[in-house]
């Protein structure tokens, strides 16, 4: 158990590290911090060396799906059952028949 005389109002976690959003440290005392801007410089360069501090000591790496090609995105869908491209092909020159007759006729 931390002692908070001691350790200055700081609370840590489960890996030792200090607790920001737990710790009394960080809570606005208004007797002491009768402003804002007061409150800002007693706290602002503890809170970024302990950000500095517990920052990632390597870069991350997001695993993820693997982004898709360019071409992949321009070109159109695959058709999902083929017998509608199919049918879609036969529409066509039966519809230019059904135009042609009427100009026809």
């Amino acid at each position: 158990m931390a002692d908070p005389e001691v350790d200055h109002g700081f609370s840590y976690n489960d890996r030792g590290e200090i607790d920001i959003l737990l710790s009394p440290f960080y809570d606005p005392d208004w007797e002491y911090d009768e402003t804002t801007e007061r409150y800002v410089k007693r706290i602002l360069y503890y809170l970024a060396h302990t950000i500095d501090l517990q920052k990632p000591k390597m870069p991350w790496l997001l695993v993820g799906r693997p982004i898709p090609s360019p071409s992949a995105a321009t070109s159109p869908p695959p058709s999902t059952f083929p017998w509608i491209k199919t049918i879609g092909v036969a529409t066509v020159p039966v519809a230019s028949l059904g135009v042609l007759k009427t100009f026809l006729c």
